[in-house]
């Protein structure tokens, strides 16, 4: 049976907001970055979809499951 490490994969996910509206306070936009850590791959988002499509092709290729793929789980959740 493999260990648990030989299907894992490591994300980091940093979320902030860009100010600048007319009003003080005022949020402008929601944006983001995601990074496949063990390649140092790193996107840019402005949508939540944008986490799920990049994380998705290094998950497949670890072999992960069609019943199993969880962005499939987070994606209906964050609906």
């Amino acid at each position: 049976m493999p260990l648990l490490e030989d299907h894992s994969a490591a994300f980091i996910v940093r979320v902030w907001c860009e100010s600048g509206g007319e009003e003080p306070g005022t949020v402008r936009a929601w944006r983001g970055s995601v990074e496949h850590v063990p390649t140092g791959a790193r996107a840019f988002f402005t949508e939540l979809d944008a986490v799920i499509a990049f994380m998705k092709p290094h998950l497949v290729a670890l072999g992960i499951e069609e019943p199993a793929r969880f962005w499939e789980q987070v994606d209906d959740l964050a609906r």
